[in-house]
């Protein structure tokens, strides 16, 4: 029983951070402790300790020498790594999931309704949880647990960066157009349309990502040549 409070626990623990760090309350770079979340809280230091363990292993927190645990911030270099990645496994997701939302497309037609309506009435919060909702739907569909959990990861390292586009750019409801092609060959059984539509939508989240100013963004990493002088 213990075991089991323990781990739903650490998952409280997880969600508040992840959540802070969606909403913007918590900042890329921003060093954290764990006796601050364990008073913030009500739980133990152990439970802290475990919560930004997984998350670092996410890829949402990072663990620095001599300066401890901060929520992470990548490089422009690294959003494009993270994108080309995201990309490839979003549409391997939407190969796998086709046969089945094709067969009972009444759950995305659903989905892809309200992201409409969410567009037509200006909400960005509603339309930034059904964006999620949507790529949740194929992921979870296409049944390949390592698939899923990737894509997980992935998004949850880019949790900051989303959460300033959705601030900065009211066009991301653009991006709604690529949420129609993909439903619409999905319903139409047309892997090559989805899978295609669902890859230009990643690159459009990328380049909007991309476009926002340089201290959103870690620097890029120096590389010291082999000649370099250490004078």
């Amino acid at each position: 029983m213990e075991d089991t409070d323990s781990r739903s626990t650490v998952e409280t623990v997880a969600d508040a951070l992840t959540e802070a760090v969606r909403t913007g309350r918590l900042v890329p770079g921003q060093r954290l402790t764990e006796s601050e979340f364990t008073n913030r809280l009500g739980v133990s230091r152990s439970s802290v300790r475990e919560a930004f363990r997984r998350l670092t292993a996410d890829g949402l927190l990072a663990a620095e020498p001599h300066r401890g645990v901060m929520v992470r911030q990548l490089s422009r270099v690294e959003v494009d790594n993270l994108f080309q990645v995201r990309g490839a496994l979003e549409a391997l997701a939407v190969t796998l999931a086709l046969p089945a939302l094709h067969q009972a497309p009444s759950t995305l037609v659903a989905l892809q309704r309200d992201l409409d309506a969410a567009v037509e009435q200006g909400d960005m919060n509603r339309f930034s949880k059904l964006n999620g909702q949507f790529h949740r739907l194929f992921r979870e569909t296409a049944e390949n647990p390592l698939l899923s959990d990737t894509l997980t990861r992935l998004s949850n390292s880019l949790y900051w960066l989303q959460f300033r586009v959705l601030v900065d750019h009211s066009h991301v409801f653009d991006t709604n157009q690529q949420h129609r092609e993909v439903t619409e060959c999905v319903v139409a059984n047309d892997e090559d349309g989805a899978r295609d539509a669902m890859l230009r939508h990643i690159e459009n989240a990328r380049k909007l990502i991309q476009s926002l100013p340089d201290d959103h963004f870690a620097p890029p990493k120096q590389h010291i040549g082999k000649n370099a002088s250490t004078a």
